[in-house]
């Protein structure tokens, strides 16, 4: 494990790194990002610190300690670890304040490590064979031994979807050039959460139609490679304002942006997988899925404080016991159980993956993803109404300070049982975290980070039990005496309807996904 000096360290590579159209020389001193920075060097000592090693730490099969963000779950057990785990670093952040800390990164590999296989077994060349299997290992070892923080990117930039051919015109990550010592890319990859802040970007793609073999490319590349260029939205930090007024901003901004490649050479021992469009449909959204448990623990935590400062603002209100508020303080509480509920239901209904993983339900996850995301929007509003104009009118810390009106303002502000200073705190959390920019990138974050709302449910309704010919449909069939589907004669109409239907995936992706083994139980095992 390192320290976070060291993590602080590792960034002074000399990467190339623009926020906001600056080049940023130094990112762990410069003003729009030290911020962030400084507060992943925390994340990174509060692994060491002794009083927390039972639930930040573990020991890995060499008897070595390490940091649990690279603990891979085997068991119920380990997964609820691995949540109380994950709970433990959103709270340490405020909240979940910050998104993608290393833990919520480094996940990305768990489908890959887990199943490397067809990773190799899949690339397609453009010249004769190329042995890439081992490469997944090798890269995992590296760094789970140096304890590095890598960044997916495999969102590809916005293009012409009127058009056909328009994919492969757009001027998306490609392979220019191949070798015998590695392949050549250029071109943009469009967006990666915290890429200015971590050591290694693990670059892949999400499957679209019309998607080039050039196109479709899989390895991990340190940021500080020539030919790398990060160019990062606008900061949100305020690192020079009060904690008082600014309590969020003034932590940091974790930055979100885009990365370009110009020519940059990717050594083969660093490249997972090339060249084939098919494998891209089926593999990437199983490793985002480890990422979307973690969105489910991390909105669950942020549920509990809106329940938090929505009882605690009406009690300084003195309007808690007021029929119409309690009955709004009991939707709130729903909220946050409801979110829990979905949460603990998929570690529950979880299942072994081909290579032993315990990989909680992603029916259940992805649908808390969704609860969330659906009503939001009701509780944040639900908070503001309790708070009133109060939410957007506050004097700084400054004027409370302020010898002539401070004690006026102290006196006019101050709640039911509660001081003013206190009172006010409480509507800057809720300012800072909802009505402020800094605020509202993190709505922006919840609302697309991952898949959108509209997405999880498609992908949902992909899945074998959930077609007319699945499980779900049986008691329905057995009340209406169709019997077996096939006397229905919908299952080839569907399958040639549904070409990304479960069915007409490979057989070991097929393999992977648990919810299959019901309707195969007298089948062959595939391979996995």
């Amino acid at each position: 494990m390192r320290t976070g000096q060291e993590y602080l360290e590792s960034l002074r590579d000399g990467r190339k790194v623009y926020v906001g159209g600056e080049l940023i020389d130094d990112i762990t001193n410069h003003p729009k990002t030290k911020g962030y920075a400084r507060a992943i060097a925390d994340y990174y000592d509060l692994h060491l610190d002794p009083a927390h090693q039972d639930i930040t730490t573990f020991i890995d099969d060499n008897g070595e300690r390490q940091s649990m963000h690279w603990f891979m779950p085997r068991s119920k057990e380990d997964t609820v670890r691995r949540r109380n785990y994950l709970d433990f670093l959103f709270r340490h952040f405020k909240g979940g304040i910050f998104t993608r800390p290393p833990a919520g990164m480094n996940v990305v590999m768990f489908t890959q490590v887990d199943d490397q296989e067809p990773w190799a077994e899949n690339s397609r060349f453009e010249n004769g064979h190329r042995d890439l299997s081992g490469n997944i290992q090798r890269q995992w070892e590296e760094v789970t031994f140096k304890d590095l923080a890598i960044s997916p990117m495999f969102v590809d930039i916005q293009y012409d979807r009127g058009r056909d051919d328009a994919l492969a015109e757009t001027p998306m990550l490609s392979i220019t050039e191949e070798n015998d010592e590695g392949i050549v890319v250029r071109g943009w990859k469009a967006i990666g959460t915290s890429i200015p802040f971590v050591n290694n970007l693990l670059i892949g793609t999400f499957w679209r139609p019309g998607q080039t073999p050039e196109q479709t490319v899989y390895a991990m590349v340190p940021l500080a490679t020539p030919g790398v260029t990060v160019v990062a939205r606008e900061s949100r930090a305020e690192p020079d304002a009060d904690p008082y007024d600014r309590p969020l901003a003034s932590i940091g901004d974790e930055l979100d942006g885009m990365v370009y490649f110009d020519d940059v050479f990717i050594p083969w021992e660093q490249v997972q997988h090339v060249r084939d469009p098919d494998h891209a449909k089926w593999y990437p959204q199983r490793q985002f899925d480890w990422v979307h448990l973690d969105t489910q623990i991390r909105q669950t935590v942020h549920a509990e404080l809106m329940v938090g400062l929505g009882l605690l603002i009406t009690q300084s209100l003195g309007t808690s016991t007021n029929p119409a508020v309690q009955s709004k303080l009991a939707e709130l509480i729903r909220f946050r159980e409801t979110c829990r509920a979905f949460m603990i239901a998929a570690e529950e209904t979880g299942h072994h993956s081909p290579g032993g993983l315990y990989k909680p339900n992603d029916v259940f996850f992805n649908f808390g993803r969704a609860y969330y995301l659906e009503h939001q929007h009701e509780m944040v509003n639900t908070l503001i109404d309790f708070c009133g104009r109060s939410v957007v009118i506050q004097p700084t810390k400054r004027e409370l300070d302020d010898p002539y009106i401070g004690p006026k303002l102290e006196e006019a502000l101050r709640g039911s049982d509660i001081s003013a200073r206190d009172r006010i705190k409480i509507f800057r959390q809720i300012s800072e975290r909802f009505l402020t920019e800094w605020g509202a990138r993190h709505e922006m974050f919840e609302k697309f980070n991952g898949t959108p709302l509209y997405l999880i449910n498609l992908l949902t309704m992909q899945r074998g039990e959930y077609q007319a010919d699945g499980p779900l449909t049986q008691l329905a069939r057995d009340i209406l005496e169709f019997g077996d589907t096939a006397e229905l004669g919908l299952r080839r109409k569907e399958d040639e309807k549904v070409s990304s239907s479960v069915r007409l995936q490979p057989k070991d992706v097929v393999g992977q996904n648990v919810d299959n083994r019901q309707a195969s139980e007298d089948k062959e095992p595939v391979k996995a």
